[in-house]
């Protein structure tokens, strides 16, 4: 076979690994937004609707959607909102499957190697984010770390009317990020036009156990690779 056949074949082969544009396709910047759950510092918001099933039979969850924002901190900001006819909470993360929570995949550098991420959260970083029996603490959590670093200020808001979880997300962007250790950390240079990965994943859990999970995409492996992460790009 002669060569310049097969380099259009390998061409190929690595766009369809690439990661898929989600939606929003421009995430507009922010200006100032106070994590607080009320979502009323945001400027027109657009709505994006989580809408495909990324595994098991999510039937609990409706009418969920999510809106993306940006500030030059650097900072992302998430408001995710959705209805769940069954509730279930609990104090901390306990596993994958045992309750109600959001679960945010991010990648400052889409441009850097997709690697298996989840023990130290170098190349991208998976937060979990869910709400306390109590229904007012917010827990968190980095998955592959024991405890949560305390140089990643990642923070959430989650409120509960009735059955209409409202969550107000902030998670800053790394091109870099060591668990272990701030100084190896590295920030992302933002501006307008950059790539950058932002996922969403919804689990819902009912009475009977694990349902399923809601997400904005397809794309599976997002809690093992780097590249199974949405790209966005970030607007005006």
């Amino acid at each position: 076979m002669k060569p310049q056949i097969v380099f259009p074949i390998l061409a190929l082969l690595i766009g369809i690994a690439r990661a898929e544009m989600g939606r929003p396709k421009d995430i507009p910047e922010a200006g100032r937004i106070r994590v607080d759950g009320q979502l009323n510092d945001w400027r027109n918001v657009a709505w994006t609707p989580l809408d495909k099933t990324l595994s098991g039979n999510p039937v609990n969850i409706s009418n969920a959607q999510w809106a993306l924002q940006w500030n030059d901190d650097p900072s992302l900001y998430i408001a995710v909102r959705y209805d769940d006819s069954s509730i279930v909470l609990q104090d901390r993360y306990v596993n994958s499957n045992a309750q109600d929570c959001v679960e945010i995949f991010v990648r400052g550098d889409t441009g850097s190697k997709p690697a298996d991420y989840s023990k130290h959260q170098n190349s991208a970083q998976h937060y979990i984010f869910g709400l306390s029996k109590n229904k007012v603490t917010v827990w968190r959590k980095l998955a592959g770390t024991d405890r949560f670093p305390a140089h990643n200020p990642a923070k959430a808001v989650v409120r509960l009317d009735g059955r209409t979880f409202t969550y107000e997300i902030m998670v800053p962007l790394y091109d870099k990020f060591d668990a272990r250790s701030r100084r190896r950390s590295e920030t992302t240079e933002v501006y307008a036009d950059l790539e950058i990965g932002v996922d969403i994943a919804i689990v819902d859990v009912g009475a009977n156990g694990y349902a399923g999970i809601k997400s904005e995409n397809l794309m599976d492996g997002k809690e093992r690779n780097a590249n199974r992460i949405a790209e966005h790009t970030l607007g005006e």
